[in-house]
């Protein structure tokens, strides 16, 4: 049994016949354990690239956001309308933290639940704030990322359905197109959020029966 050392070489003393203290010196190295590339399974891999979409979210919308542009610029009594009745039919997402609290204090969820609870109802409010910002400018088109997509085409890759709702709500196309031409409908499509591409295709259909038109 040898000790443990760090790494490099060292002097090796030998006993051939067992009379003798030392018979021959050998060098012997120590080496490093060898480092494996861990394995990472194919459940890991998704919520790897769902946290790497989440992030890109959150950093278009941070990067995107118009608080500075609102505050210095005279705001037009119909955009202010428009706006207090945005905040008004959203109002329940506060509701939803008083949920998430409830839930985590009465123990009905476990600790990675509430962690993807707690970011998912972050960037719910981060998304919010940003489209009020765009309803009190008066926008109806956003920006994109650096690979060409908009908030609401990630949100539709992701499968926040609730987005569709909030963009419906904003008054903000849900036929906005990436730099590629993609809307969030063929996004959900692609990705197989049938949910989402299912919210989506009802309200650009509404669309459609009030106003006569579709883009798709």
């Amino acid at each position: 049994m040898l000790p443990p050392h760090s790494p490099g070489l060292v002097n090796l003393c030998l006993s051939l016949d067992g009379l003798e203290p030392t018979s021959q010196i050998l060098n012997f190295e120590y080496r490093a354990p060898s480092v494996h590339d861990p394995v990472v399974s194919s459940e890991d891999k998704s919520k790897w690239e769902e946290f790497h979409l989440q992030m890109r979210l959150a950093y278009l919308l941070f990067s995107t956001s118009k608080t500075l542009d609102v505050l210095s610029n005279k705001l037009s009594p119909t955009n202010l309308k428009e706006a207090k009745k945005f905040a008004l039919k959203t109002s329940n997402i506060s509701n939803s933290w008083a949920y998430l609290i409830k839930a985590i204090e009465d123990g009905g969820i476990s600790v990675a639940q509430a962690k993807d609870g707690f970011f998912e109802l972050s960037l719910k409010n981060t998304i919010r704030e940003w489209l009020l910002e765009r309803v009190l400018e008066g926008c109806k088109t956003t920006g994109y990322d650096a690979q060409g997509l908009g908030v609401i085409h990630l949100c539709a890759i992701i499968g926040y359905t609730w987005a569709v709702y909030l963009f419906s709500w904003s008054g903000l196309s849900l036929d906005f197109r990436d730099k590629h031409g993609w809307t969030a409908l063929h996004w959900a499509a692609y990705y197989g959020r049938y949910g989402h591409a299912f919210c989506c295709f009802n309200l650009q259909f509404f669309c459609v029966a009030s106003f006569g038109f579709f883009k798709f």
